[in-house]
């Protein structure tokens, strides 16, 4: 089995890793095959608190561990707020993702996950369907509650995002397989067997030709594009979900809320999210006030739980207190009618016959 490491950037996703690390303890991988590269620095939340406690009590189950979590610091030079990234972020965080990238190396990983912790990768299977498909660079399409995802389709003259006909259709399943696309981030799988893999870079300062703007995924990408290696992106499965980053003046509550419509989001295809017991305590409620209804009803057919209890979810994220009301199912009254017209031709007493057959739907 190929050995993996992943790397995991951590700034002020205290109310997002309770979930991203349950799910990344829950891949179908050998934990004896992943090693883990963690870093986490100027947060105003509880991310290390979390960090600490997970790794604490499994970090033993994995190849190894190598971490620095640093406590002290909350901004960096001319940062204006949370989802504010000035020069000064750009270029703390390349630093970073060039050690992961050299450590990798250095190792001899067969492979370099390199995944943010505002992804939830709810497909078990995600990693090894992506060692198996053999791409130099693959990422699995993740949704959100949006139009956002962790692939582009199109990118302009000056290396930016850019709109096409192809990302529709890609992001919303209706064209299924694996794609060659100019750009994947937030989780991206690199296989370092391949020779071609060693010229990439997160670092502008190291791409000879490069004139683009100082930003780790789009040196990422022109890189492979330089070394003529294909970025892939695969939506041939539900793999995962991705948080829709906040706008430069967001306030980092307001993430909470995006929390919230994401995990909406998870229970349209699947149960809801679970949170490893070790790190309930940790989990964050949107502070939001109930929506100004008198009375909310739902009415649902008996013969479709899985409709009612994903409805059910759905309304206990909202908060929402909800009268759940039997449907009248339009099935069991036409078996009702057969069987009364059947009556009629065997001769039975029609007015007993009439009220048997007539009793369920009464009852609805």
């Amino acid at each position: 089995m190929e050995t993996v490491l992943i790397a995991i950037l951590v700034r002020n996703k205290g109310h997002t890793l309770p979930y991203f690390l349950s799910y990344l303890h829950k891949l179908d991988y050998p934990k004896d095959r992943i090693s883990l590269w963690i870093r986490s620095d100027h947060n105003i939340d509880d991310s290390i608190d979390v960090l600490e406690k997970w790794l604490n009590a499994y970090k033993h189950l994995y190849h190894s561990v190598h971490s620095v979590l640093e406590r002290q610091g909350s901004s960096l030079r001319g940062e204006e707020g949370v989802a504010h990234w000035p020069l000064s972020r750009y270029r703390h965080v390349i630093p970073l993702r060039e050690s992961a990238l050299h450590t990798a190396r250095y190792m001899w990983a067969d492979y370099l996950w390199v995944l943010d912790c505002d992804v939830f990768i709810t497909n078990p299977n995600t990693l090894k369907e992506l060692v198996r498909k053999k791409f130099p660079i693959v990422a699995p399409a993740l949704r959100s509650d949006g139009l956002y995802s962790n692939f582009w389709c199109g990118m302009s003259n000056e290396f930016y995002y850019m709109r096409t006909e192809d990302y529709g259709p890609i992001l919303n399943r209706k064209k299924k397989g694996c794609f060659s696309v100019p750009m994947v981030h937030s989780s991206v799988l690199i296989d370092l067997r391949i020779k071609a893999t060693d010229n990439l870079t997160y670092d502008p300062q190291t791409l000879r030709g490069y004139s683009g703007p100082v930003d780790d995924i789009i040196t990422f990408a022109r890189s492979a594009n330089m070394s003529g290696i294909n970025m892939t992106v695969c939506n041939d499965e539900i793999y995962g979900y991705v948080m829709v980053p906040l706008e430069k003046d967001d306030p980092i509550h307001y993430d909470l809320i995006q929390l919230r419509n994401l995990k909406l989001e998870i229970l349209i295809d699947g149960p809801p999210p679970e949170v490893d017991p070790l790190l309930e305590q940790f989990v964050r409620e949107a502070h939001e006030p109930p929506i100004p209804v008198n009375k909310t009803f739902m009415i649902n057919l008996r013969r479709r739980p899985d409709r009612r209890t994903r409805m059910l979810n759905s309304f206990e994220e909202l908060r929402l207190e909800v009268e759940t009301i039997d449907a009248v199912d339009g099935r069991q009254v036409l078996e009702v009618i057969i069987s009364y017209c059947k009556s009629r031709e065997t001769g039975l007493d029609e007015s007993e016959h009439k009220l048997k057959v007539l009793e369920p739907i009464y009852l609805f």
